[in-house]
């Protein structure tokens, strides 16, 4: 028998206390907001859980006995106009896989309050493995190029907390990758 989860309404509103939109929720999509840092909502017409709207960052979201409450970021994030490729024109790959060590590392040391990744430390190594193996199984699911994008962004960052819990540099896997293309 499969366990059901309560379906809780969902309040959001943005950083002035004022309501923008009503949606629905469960302790899965709660717990999917606090670990991910955007909030996610049941979709009204297919009932799946889904990104409310990555554009606006999640602040907090709370679980009263009832409901949930989420506040949003009010600003969207500025949207960078896209190559004809339309793929968004960023740095080199490996400046980004650098700023995520960096960042990632940082966390590491100061293990700040309310963070993710702090989270995902203070669970230690066993947890870490467990999440990128989860990482890896929804990214295999992936149906849509969105998802595919999305969940191998999620396998990516999720590595790099394991490859810094192990005090592997991604240097040293790039390096890996060079020395089998000669």
């Amino acid at each position: 028998m499969t366990k059901t989860q309560k379906i809780y309404p969902l309040v959001i509103k943005d950083e002035s206390d004022t309501i923008i939109d009503m949606s629905l929720s469960n302790e899965k999509g709660f717990n999917k907001s606090l670990e991910r840092g955007i909030l996610w909502h049941l979709h009204a017409d297919t009932g799946r859980l889904l990104p409310y709207d990555e554009s606006l960052p999640l602040i907090q979201i709370k679980q009263y006995h009832s409901w949930y409450e989420a506040i949003l970021k009010k600003e969207k994030t500025e949207q960078v106009q896209k190559s004809p490729n339309n793929a968004q024109p960023f740095p080199a790959e490996t400046e980004i896989l650098k700023k995520l060590e960096q960042i990632i590392r940082d966390r590491q040391q100061v293990l700040p309050e309310g963070s993710y990744t702090t989270h995902l430390f203070t669970s230690g190594a066993e947890k870490i493995r467990k999440k990128t193996g989860e990482e890896a199984v929804e990214l295999i699911l992936a149906q849509d190029r969105d998802s595919i994008i999305y969940e191998a962004a999620d396998l990516i960052y999720h590595m790099m907390v394991l490859l810094a819990s192990e005090n592997i540099q991604v240097n040293m896997v790039l390096q890996e990758l060079d020395r089998r293309f000669s």
